[in-house]
C-alpha cells in the first residue's frame, strides 16, 4: 500500500484537517502532496476506490496498452490492457459510467470509463503524455483567467515532469530533452523502448503528403507528425500515475491521510454575508456515513462527471435541475453545462508486417480544398448566428472561428494515430495477419452535452449526454478525419505495406457511407472537460481562475471539469499543471 493510504474511517474522522480533498485521482493527490509539504498544514483526502497500485495490470505500463488504445506506447512484450483492467471480473477498476441512447450514433448508450482507485484515471489511462498548442491555452485568458496562458503554465507542466530521453533517437526528437520538458518532477516519462518497421515508411509517406514531422509537440505546435511520451519510466516500464508519482512523497509526514472506499455523498455549508462557507463533507465507508470538517478549504477532485453531481447534490447548480429533485438551491451556477469530449472512430488496415507508429494531428486546413474549408467556415458563422448559443458557447466559437480561419493556426483538429495490435477494435484478419488500428479523431467537437444528477441518491450514478455529433460540423470533420488516413495509408512508401483496409471495408466509399459507418462506430476518447467550466462568470462560468466556485468563500475545483473549452490532446499532463499551479 503506498504511504499514508489507509482504510480506517474511524481513525480518519478523529483528526481535523485544515484541508479536505474530494477525490484521490490526478489532480487530487498532485494537490495533497503539495499541500502537505508545508508542515503546518493537515491535508485529508476522500477516495472512493482501493489502492491498486501493486496490482500488476495497473504497476506494469505495459499491461495497460495491448488492448488499450494507443501504439506509440505500447512495449512489445505481450501484455494485458487498459480496457482489460477496466472489464478484470471482480475488480473495481472503472465507474461504470455510460451515456444516454445518442440520437446521431444510431441510439447507442456508450461506455465512458473514469478511473475508481488511487491515482484516478491516470492509474488506468493509455499513458499518453501531451499538450495541447500554445493557442489553446492562451485562449483560457480571453475566456476571462488571467494567468492562464501557455507561457504562465509551462512553468507547472515542467514541475510535474521528470522526462528521460530515448538513446536510440529512432524518431526525430527522442533523443534529448527539449526547453519545454520537465526533468526533476514526480511524473516519470519516456519514450518507446521499441519501434516497428512502419516508423521510417510512415514519416516518409507523411513527407510525401507535406505533412511536417515534429520532433517537439510539448513545445506549444502540436501540428505534424510526432511520438508521444508515455506516464512510464524505461527502466522498469513502470506505470507513473499520481498515486504512484506523488504520495512515495510524502512517506514520513504526519498531516496527510487518504481514505479508500469513502464514497462523498455531499458538502455541507453555512452562509457568511453573501457567500456560502464550506464546512464538512458527509461521505458513506463500509456500510457507515460519516462527516469530515475543513478548517481552511474544501477542494473538489471528482472529475469532470462527479465533481457537477456532488455539487448539485449539495445544492450548487441550475434551480431547473435542482427542483426536480426536491434539492434546495444554495447557489444558481450552470454547473453540469458545457460537456466537451473528444471522439473517434475506429478504423484498421491490413499489414505485411507488424506495424505501430506515430500520430499525426493538423488543422482542417492542411486536410481540405478551399472550397471544403469554406464550407467549415460557413457552418461556423451559422452556428454564431443562432440567438440560442450561451455566452460562453459564442466565446468559444468564436475563437474556434479564428483558428479556423487563420492560414498559421498550429491548432490541429484532425487526428490519426496508428497501432499495432492483432484483432484490436474488433477486426480481426481471419487468418490472424497483423492489422493496424487507426483510432480517427475529432480534437475541438462543436457539440455541447451535460452532466447532471439522476437522482437524491448520491450512489446513483449521474445522467451524461455529450450530444455526440449533435451539430453537422462534426460530422463533416470526421469525414475529412477518414479521408486523411486513406490518403497516407496510400501514400508511398507506406502503400508498399499495406495488404487491405479491414474497416471501414472497400465498399465504403462516399461521404455519405462514411457518415453511416461513422454514427455505427462513433466512441468518446475519455478526456471529457467542461463541466465546472473555469470561465468569467457572466460567460456562464462556474469557478473563477483560482478555481474557487462563484459565490462561495472556501469551495474550489482541480480536476479536469473547470477546462472551459476542449484542448486538442489527451489532457493528463494539462490536468496535473492545473493541480501544480493550484499549490503554486
Amino acid at each position: 500500500m503506498l504511504p499514508n493510504v489507509t482504510s480506517n474511517a474511524p481513525s480518519f474522522v478523529e483528526k481535523t484537517y485544515d484541508y479536505v480533498i474530494i477525490g484521490g485521482g490526478t489532480a487530487g493527490l498532485t494537490v495533497a502532496s503539495r499541500l502537505s509539504e508545508n508542515p503546518n498544514m493537515t491535508v485529508g483526502v476522500l477516495e472512493a476506490g482501493q489502492d491498486l497500485s501493486d496490482n500488476p495490470t495497473i504497476r506494469l505500463a505495459g499491461k495497460c496498452m495491448q488492448r488499450a488504445l494507443y501504439p506509440v506506447i505500447q512495449l512489445k512484450a505481450r501484455l494485458g490492457g487498459w480496457l482489460a483492467a477496466a472489464h478484470t471480473p471482480g475488480q473495481e477498476f472503472h465507474w461504470h459510467f455510460q451515456t444516454v441512447e445518442q440520437t446521431h450514433a444510431n441510439n447507442r448508450k456508450l461506455d465512458v470509463h473514469r478511473g475508481k482507485l488511487v491515482g484516478g484515471s491516470s492509474a488506468m489511462n493509455a499513458l499518453m503524455w501531451a499538450r495541447a498548442s500554445k493557442a489553446e491555452y492562451d485562449a483560457l485568458v480571453e475566456l476571462g483567467n488571467p494567468g492562464w496562458s501557455f507561457d504562465e503554465l509551462l512553468p507547472y507542466f515542467k514541475k510535474s515532469q521528470c522526462h528521460t530521453p530515448q538513446e536510440n533517437n529512432i524518431f526525430p526528437g527522442t533523443g534529448a530533452i527539449s526547453p519545454s520538458q520537465g526533468s526533476n518532477g514526480p511524473v516519470k516519462t519516456s519514450f518507446n523502448t521499441w519501434y516497428s518497421s512502419l516508423i521510417e515508411p510512415l514519416v516518409a509517406a507523411a513527407s510525401n503528403l507535406s505533412i511536417p514531422i515534429n520532433s517537439d509537440p510539448n513545445s506549444g505546435n502540436m501540428v505534424g507528425c510526432s511520438n508521444m511520451a508515455r506516464m512510464a519510466d524505461n527502466d522498469e516500464a513502470l506505470r507513473s500515475h499520481s498515486g504512484a508519482a506523488y504520495l512515495p512523497r510524502t512517506a514520513g509526514r504526519s498531516n496527510i491521510s487518504v481514505l479508500i472506499g469513502a464514497y462523498t455523498t455531499k458538502i455541507a455549508f453555512a452562509k457568511e454575508g453573501s457567500e456560502l462557507v464550506a464546512k464538512e463533507v458527509h461521505f458513506d465507508a463500509n456500510g457507515n456515513k460519516y462527516s469530515v470538517r475543513a478548517n481552511k478549504e474544501i477542494i473538489l477532485s471528482a472529475g469532470s462527471y462527479q465533481s457537477p453531481q456532488i455539487l448539485e447534490l449539495s445544492g450548487i447548480g441550475r434551480a431547473s435541475v435542482l427542483n426536480q429533485f426536491g434539492i434546495e438551491t444554495l447557489l444558481e451556477l450552470p454547473v453540469g453545462e458545457n460537456l466537451q469530449e473528444h471522439i473517434l472512430v475506429s478504423t484498421s488496415t491490413g499489414f505485411t508486417d507488424e506495424a505501430s507508429g506515430p500520430f499525426i494531428s493538423l488543422p482542417i486546413r492542411s486536410a481540405t480544398t478551399s472550397e471544403e474549408h469554406a464550407e467549415f467556415v460557413s457552418l461556423l458563422d451559422s452556428y454564431l448566428r443562432d440567438e440560442s448559443l450561451t455566452p460562453l458557447e459564442r466565446a468559444q466559437f468564436t475563437i474556434q472561428q479564428r483558428w479556423l480561419e487563420s492560414v498559421e493556426s498550429n491548432v490541429p483538429e484532425l487526428q490519426v494515430l496508428f497501432g499495432n495490435m492483432p484483432g484490436l477494435a474488433g477486426f480481426p484478419l481471419p487468418d490472424g495477419r497483423m492489422t493496424m488500428w487507426n483510432p480517427i479523431a475529432h480534437l475541438h467537437p462543436t457539440s455541447r452535452g451535460s452532466v447532471h444528477i439522476s437522482s437524491t441518491d448520491p450512489h446513483a450514478l449521474p445522467s451524461i449526454d455529450p450530444k455526440l455529433l449533435s451539430r453537422t460540423y462534426d460530422l463533416k470533420a470526421f469525414v475529412k478525419s477518414m479521408r486523411l488516413r486513406e490518403n497516407i495509408i496510400r501514400t508511398a512508401p507506406l502503400d508498399s505495406m499495406v495488404s487491405e483496409s479491414v474497416a471501414p471495408p472497400s465498399d465504403v466509399q462516399t461521404d455519405e457511407e462514411l457518415e453511416v459507418y461513422i454514427k455505427g462506430h462513433i466512441e468518446t476518447y475519455f478526456h471529457p472537460v467542461g463541466t465546472v467550466a473555469m470561465a468569467a462568470r457572466h460567460l456562464g462560468g462556474v469557478v473563477d481562475h483560482n478555481l474557487k466556485v462563484y459565490g462561495t468563500k472556501n469551495l474550489r475545483v482541480v480536476d479536469a471539469s473547470i477546462i472551459p473549452m476542449q484542448i486538442s490532446m489527451p489532457n493528463v499532463s494539462t490536468v496535473f499543471a492545473i493541480a501544480e499551479k493550484n499549490t503554486g
